[in-house]
């Protein structure tokens, strides 16, 4: 898998607005710190076992991933023994939709209850409020058996260390075999678990299912004709989304700028480049003014939602599905999303663009981040680590599995109705499963969607085409102090003077400056941390 050099190697990114706790990370000189390094790239990972139960009808490969047309007839149950111990389980996780009904009012929420064995108690909060609610929990001293910690948290080494158990002696090497579904994980993943010499977390694995491209309403672009879109450049990208605007009728191509489709057009870095351990940010890239320039075009031609800069993210969701716009930079998850949302009917129907070179050829699209999330178990839990093991191994049963028909589909007959062999949802069932269970352990996502063999077909040829050209965050388990404290303010201050540029309010030119400032702010000393980092991993 070419996540292996280029992921977790002990660190993850740390980007969070405040800190979540007091623990120092690794203190002391630059000794300690290649110690450390060596530490954890001697943690022997868990041993890869993939699960063979359940044949793909789109078999993947490294990189892509497996394609399912229909649910399997006969779904394995694989797991006999309810996992839990009879006592409650605790758990704190974000809900990326509308937060569900409560426990007893739920009855996907009892079931679930039932098979684990143990209640399982959620402490949810909004996508847009989790890390608030984390860091209040973790300041005060009041964890769950079961966190869930975002990898973009400020100094996750220092965190588990002080809050968490060290997994190592139950899930390195072969001891994993005791979880298949978690040895089912790629071992690639379990890099970003490792702190401190040890593993510290069971990963909720993404990559390749995170990957981002230009997401488009096939329906609507076939209503003008279009049936098979292919820019083979910047212009004929531009005049596509020209093509799909009608602003009196307030319908637009675009749901925000697609700056990031337009870098990787250019060849911007995905995040971090390194070449001969150098260190290139993609801020610093030549090619930055003319993505802006690009972008700027874009909104002068009026091919974007002029709300695209006041509105969230949910916004965004609502213009795609509800038709006022045709297109959205998002990932295969939210292409599935979007099904679970239509609300435009049978004709409904998504696709997505391949990147080309911003003046011909083809372009080189960025890998998604390799885990959404790792959940990591308190020190102050009376579990035992067996019992949480167990629970984390049930949530990552794979796709074709009893067990995983359960998990995100709930009970047949109020949760969904079979169609042939698939389940689909019922409006119910939208409603009551989605309670954050993937955020405890997941397996690798399957390209599926319940009735509509197209879908995955759809995604697993997009995926084969972009996956050799696929660029890699260089920086990715390389752990910089500097970066895990300000990146976000820093990154913030970027992202705003550009959308002052593309609408016209500031010259392409002040980038320039701001770059500068970005690098004395503490731009240039993440790099010099990331390069360090790179020679103590690579035993320099």
């Amino acid at each position: 898998m070419q996540l292996s050099r280029r992921t977790f190697l002990g660190g993850g990114l740390a980007a969070a607005a405040v800190a979540v706790t007091g623990t120092p990370l690794i203190s002391g000189c630059a000794a300690d710190k290649k110690n450390q390094a060596a530490a954890n790239l001697a943690v022997k990972l868990p041993t890869y076992t993939r699960f063979t139960g359940v044949k793909p009808d789109l078999p993947g490969t490294d990189l892509v991933l497996d394609g399912f047309l229909r649910y399997p007839a006969h779904p394995l149950k694989t797991i006999t023994d309810k996992p839990g111990d009879g006592q409650p389980i605790t758990f704190m996780t974000n809900i990326p939709g509308a937060i569900p009904p409560a426990m007893d009012k739920n009855a996907f929420w009892q079931a679930l209850n039932e098979r684990l064995g143990s209640e399982l108690q959620i402490s949810m909060a909004s996508n847009d409020e989790y890390k608030d609610k984390f860091a209040t929990r973790i300041a005060g001293g009041d964890l769950p058996d079961l966190l869930n910690i975002p990898i973009d948290t400020v100094q996750i080494p220092g965190l588990v260390k002080a809050k968490c158990i060290d997994l190592t002696e139950h899930l390195s090497g072969d001891a994993i075999s005791k979880y298949p579904f978690l040895a089912n994980i790629p071992s690639e993943y379990w890099k970003g678990c490792v702190f401190n010499g040890g593993i510290y977390g069971v990963p909720v694995p993404r990559g390749m299912s995170r990957t981002s491209l230009p997401l488009y309403r096939a329906d609507l672009l076939a209503a003008k004709g279009i049936k098979d879109p292919a820019p083979k450049n910047f212009e004929e990208f531009f005049d596509l989304a020209k093509e799909m605007t009608a602003a009196k009728q307030n319908k637009w191509a675009w749901t925000r700028v697609p700056l990031s489709t337009i870098r990787q057009m250019l060849g911007v870095p995905n995040v971090w480049k390194e070449d001969g351990g150098k260190f290139t940010s993609m801020y610093e890239h030549e090619a930055q003014a003319e993505a802006l320039e690009a972008g700027r075009k874009m909104v002068a031609a009026g091919v974007i939602n002029p709300d695209a800069f006041n509105d969230k993210a949910t916004a965004r969701k609502q213009w795609f599905n509800g038709g006022t716009a045709a297109f959205d930079y998002d990932s295969f998850v939210a292409w599935n999303q979007y099904y679970a949302d239509n609300s435009a009917g049978d004709a409904f129907s998504v696709n997505m663009l391949d990147v080309p070179g911003f003046d011909g050829g083809l372009g080189a699209p960025w890998m998604g981040s390799a885990l959404n999330n790792l959940t990591a178990f308190s020190k102050n839990s009376k579990h035992s680590v067996e019992t949480l093991l167990k629970v984390a191994n049930w949530m990552a049963a794979p796709f074709g599995t009893e067990e995983y028909l359960f998990r995100k589909y709930g009970v047949a007959g109020r949760h969904y109705a079979l169609t042939g062999t698939d389940p689909v949802p019922t409006k119910i069932g939208s409603v009551e499963t989605g309670i954050g269970l993937q955020y405890i352990s997941d397996s690798t996502l399957a390209l599926y969607w319940a009735g509509k063999p197209d879908v995955p077909q759809k995604q697993h040829a997009i995926q084969a085409k972009v996956a050799p050209r696929l660029t890699y965050d260089a920086s990715y388990g390389l752990y910089s102090d500097t970066q895990s404290k300000k990146q976000t303010q820093l990154a913030k201050m970027l992202t705003d003077l550009e959308n002052q540029i593309v609408q016209g309010k500031k010259p392409v030119t002040d980038w320039t400056a701001a770059v500068k400032t970005w690098k004395s702010s503490g731009g240039d000393a993440m790099r010099t941390e990331l390069e360090q980092a790179f020679a103590d991993a690579a035993g320099r």
